[in-house]
């Protein structure tokens, strides 16, 4: 008998959790922006509760492996312990002798972190709604962007601080406190990372609260986990859907790969050092503002076709813009700054891709996990070709390229739209992307 689980279809509904239950005026304006703000009080509380314990767990924790949680492991046992062994690792580095034990040291940190943002995904996507978890994917992927904008000031102050303290050369002891903050937190994690509603054992959700939110996932068509098995796996990467949602996702995250230049371009133009490193961190800043409002956008409306489609257009022309290159520099730091605005995509796709595939947990969970791994491949050899070093700042073919990346993530975008329509019409299921079509 086979081991693969038949999941049934499920109706997955934008309703199914009431947001339109109204408080006082206050909780209406900032509900505009946070859901938990207002709504059925017994509701609102969980999904306080669980942002309270699991959004830090998040912060504090890392380091996944996906195939090993879905088959064996609790991610509140197996994040934590990876956080551990990381920690070591990077004090390790401290103590290096030679170049050949950084790089080996390296890759194993690399290995130990490189499921991180596909295992938090997959936490999130097993807690939150359609209407809640964009936003929240959204301030998960701008926390690394707030931790660039800051971690230079920081680790210059510790190195213009410490350097020469007790014998340690400066650079030495930014690996020690890397290691020696990341502990505490990773103990944390063992306690506060609360893994799946049906399998949560977390201290902070009595009896009660469990209860109500399998109740409240499973009505948003969330299955429970099913242990990973070789069958399963086929039948994950067999599937038409898996593949339509890497597609898209690849040339998204291409597309606006411009902003990886600005600063060759800025050192080109002739601006100082300090501006060099510096005029980068407003598109940072620029990033994170249109993230969190496209999350916003995206759970209030359901409109995540329309959101992804004209950003990649912005892509375009950003893209446009830089392969025209013979503009005044405003126009060229307009296409720069432009650009970093397209990482506003990817929350909506990934947040869109969890709903759509709600009944299949697998698959849901698997999702970006390979989804990275083929982009990660991808950008092994594109910037090699096509922004060759001997071509800066101003490249031959690059932002041409980049432009049919937008294209083809358009046409992506549009190929998911309509199988998930076709399947929707086939199984009867509620189909949500385009509210203007929710309902087949």
């Amino acid at each position: 008998m086979s081991d693969v689980k038949e999941v049934t279809p499920a109706v997955v509904s934008d309703t199914s959790i009431d947001h339109e239950v109204r408080t006082s005026w206050w909780r209406r304006i900032v509900g505009l922006v946070w859901d938990s703000a207002e709504g059925e009080p017994r509701e609102r509380k969980y999904v306080q509760k669980i942002d309270g314990f699991m959004f830090l767990g998040i912060m504090i924790g890392s380091l996944p492996a996906m195939m090993f949680q879905l088959s064996w492991a609790r991610p509140s046992y197996f994040i934590p312990a990876c956080e551990l062994v990381w920690s070591a690792l990077v004090m390790g580095m401290a103590g290096a002798k030679n170049i050949e034990t950084m790089y080996a040291l390296r890759f194993f940190i690399g290995l130990f972190e490189a499921c991180a943002f596909p295992g938090y995904i997959a936490l999130l996507g097993g807690w939150y709604g359609p209407k809640e978890l964009t936003k929240r994917v959204a301030i998960l992927l701008e926390i690394e962007s707030i931790a660039s904008m800051f971690s230079g000031y920081l680790q210059a102050g510790l190195y213009s601080s410490m350097d020469g303290r007790h014998g340690i050369a400066g650079w030495r002891w930014l690996f020690i406190m890397d290691g020696v903050i990341s502990v505490p937190i990773a103990l944390w994690g063992f306690f506060g990372i609360p893994d799946l509603p049906h399998t949560t054992k977390a201290f902070y959700l009595n009896a009660d609260d469990r209860k109500y939110g399998i109740e409240r996932i499973e009505k948003l068509g969330r299955q429970p986990p099913v242990k990973l098995s070789l069958e399963v796996v086929k039948k994950i990467y067999l599937d038409w859907k898996i593949w339509t949602f890497i597609f898209p996702y690849v040339m998204m995250a291409s597309c606006h790969s411009a902003t990886s230049y600005f600063n060759l371009w800025l050192s080109a133009a002739g601006y100082s050092v300090v501006h060099v490193n510096v005029l980068p961190t407003a598109g940072n800043a620029l990033a994170i503002v249109v993230n969190i409002l496209w999350g916003v956008l995206s759970d209030r409306t359901g409109k995540r076709f329309i959101l992804i489609n004209s950003l990649l257009v912005l892509m375009m022309i950003s893209n446009i813009l830089l392969s025209v290159w013979n503009i005044p520099k405003a126009a060229l730091m307009f296409a720069y700054y432009l650009s970093y605005t397209g990482s506003a995509t990817t929350p909506v796709l990934i947040a869109w891709g969890s709903h759509l595939n709600a009944g299949d947990p697998n698959l849901r969970q698997l999702l970006v996990a390979t989804s990275n791994i083929v982009s990660y491949a991808w950008v092994l050899w594109t910037p090699l070709v096509l922004f060759p070093t001997y071509d800066a700042p101003k490249y031959k073919y690059g932002y041409q390229i980049l432009i049919l990346f937008g294209g083809l993530a358009i046409l992506g975008v549009c190929l998911m739209d309509f199988l998930y329509k076709r399947e929707a019409k086939k199984s009867s299921v509620r189909y949500v992307g385009r509210e203007e079509d929710a309902d087949l």
